[in-house]
């Protein structure tokens, strides 16, 4: 990612981000935003780092559907 971000500054996206990932930590998704300002950054304050977890599926189902709109 961090070598295409040129490319990918174009392509309207969110991060999103659980605050208790433990294998993707929350410093790595703060510098990727650090370095793509365009990109929105969501931290879903009680998630980890899986999609089934509830707050965190819906967190990413909403930053689909905001995608979905943007065509």
């Amino acid at each position: 990612i961090l070598n295409d971000l040129d490319t990918l500054r174009k392509i309207p996206a969110t991060i999103v981000q659980g605050r208790y990932d433990l294998i993707c930590p929350i410093r790595t998704a703060y510098k990727l935003h650090q370095l793509w300002p365009e990109a929105d950054y969501v931290v879903v304050p009680d998630a980890g780092h899986s999609a089934l977890d509830p707050a965190l599926r819906s967190r990413l189902i909403e930053a689909t559907e905001h995608a979905k709109g943007l065509r």
